[in-house]
């Protein structure tokens, strides 16, 4: 899918060269600030996320027909910001933030190694109130960020996500891990997912949990497209076999969806799904 607007000359992401590292310099100032933090340069969480998203992300793009070139772009959550450079690496004018000052220092000096000094970083302590004008955006990125935010502000957030996003314009979410399963896929913990969390003060601390796909689906507003379940889970489809996903796996997940009615990625360990705002 093309976002509205001037048609520029099509773009296939499968011709499009990775992105790597080019200056040394920025290379060892990332690593530095890495272990300052206590954090494995050469983790692939870390310094290899950018190589990750490219061969995740990377594919949800170009199977959803996304042209990025000159659009208005924001990474929710940026982490040490490997999606900002993929997306930036992809002619998008990328925005990103996250909660925490250091990962978002840290996701800068990744993209200075990246050549992507074009990104704007931003620390947003309450993500409830965010620094941008109404329907600024052509597209949000949440990956794997929407389970972090305290349950108690996650409607406020995502109405506020709403807010940025312009009619016609797409919520982009990834790997973000689903209630419905019992192993949380981020810590690997069996049935914490269907535990209350009242439990968490008797254990003295809290334990991650998956979000709700119906949240996910519906807590922007009703005024989304899911194009998985328009599509009937086609280029969901493409896009994980790509990713070397289970081809059995994934096209059961993709035939139980379609007997149901919603998209696959609603179903899956991992939510992903593509929003798209009515006009």
């Amino acid at each position: 899918m093309t976002l509205p607007g001037p048609e520029p000359p099509a773009m296939s992401f499968r011709g499009s060269t990775r992105p790597v590292p080019f200056s040394g310099s920025a290379h060892r100032a990332f690593e530095d600030a890495c272990r300052s933090m206590g954090l494995d340069p050469s983790n692939v969480w870390v310094g290899g996320y950018v190589d990750y998203q490219w061969n995740h992300l990377g594919p949800i793009l170009d199977a959803y027909r996304i042209d990025l070139r000159n659009r208005e772009v924001l990474e929710f959550g940026c982490n040490v910001g490997a999606s900002a450079i993929v997306l930036a690496h992809l002619g998008a004018r990328v925005h990103a933030i996250d909660v925490s000052s250091r990962l978002v220092a840290l996701a800068r000096a990744n993209a200075e190694r990246y050549g992507a000094a074009s990104i704007e970083f931003l620390c947003v302590r309450d993500t409830r109130s965010l620094p941008f004008d109404t329907h600024r955006f052509d597209l949000v990125y949440c990956g794997s960020v929407l389970e972090y935010i305290e349950s108690s502000h996650r409607v406020a957030v995502q109405r506020e996500i709403d807010r940025i996003v312009r009619p016609g314009g797409i919520i982009l979410i990834g790997g973000t891990s689903s209630r419905l399963w019992p192993r949380e896929i981020h810590s690997g913990k069996w049935l914490v997912n269907y535990l209350p969390r009242a439990i968490d003060r008797v254990w003295g601390a809290s334990r991650a949990r998956g979000i709700s796909p119906l949240a996910v689906r519906y807590g922007f507003g009703r005024h989304y497209d899911n194009l998985d379940a328009k599509t009937r889970g086609r280029a969901f489809l493409e896009s994980r076999l790509r990713m070397n996903s289970s081809p059995l796996a994934v096209r059961l997940l993709v035939s139980l969806a379609a007997r149901l009615g919603v998209g696959p990625g609603l179903l899956a360990h991992s939510i992903s799904c593509v929003l798209v705002k009515r006009v």
